[in-house]
């Protein structure tokens, strides 16, 4: 277990996939080993944290460059339509994103 927790795999494993590795239920290696189960699924959530922000900053870049081609094209950026354009228009619920659309039509001046 030392050696999953030590290494650098992408995604890391969930604890479910090492109990299952190891052929033993989660529960009873949690019995023997709480301290390194913790830490093997605080990796685990670090790295689901850090692909979400990862994400979110994604999601900004695309507002932006949306933005940007439809101000070009002489059309107004609304909210509806750069959710219309963009890969995943359910992160415009995050407060990054909307300020970045909010930021980025405050500086074309619309």
């Amino acid at each position: 277990m030392l050696a999953i927790l030590a290494s650098d795999n992408q995604p890391p494993l969930t604890m479910e996939e090492v109990a299952t590795g190891l052929g033993y239920n989660r529960r009873t290696i949690f019995s023997h080993f709480p301290d390194l189960c913790r830490a093997i699924s605080a990796k685990y959530r670090s790295y689901g944290k850090a692909c979400h922000t990862e994400k979110i900053q994604q999601s900004c870049r695309q507002v932006k460059q949306i933005v940007l081609k439809l101000h070009n094209q002489g059309e107004y950026p609304s909210e509806a339509r750069v959710s219309e354009i963009m890969t995943h228009p359910g992160y415009l619920r995050y407060k990054q994103v909307r300020a970045a659309l909010n930021e980025t039509r405050r500086e074309i001046g619309v």
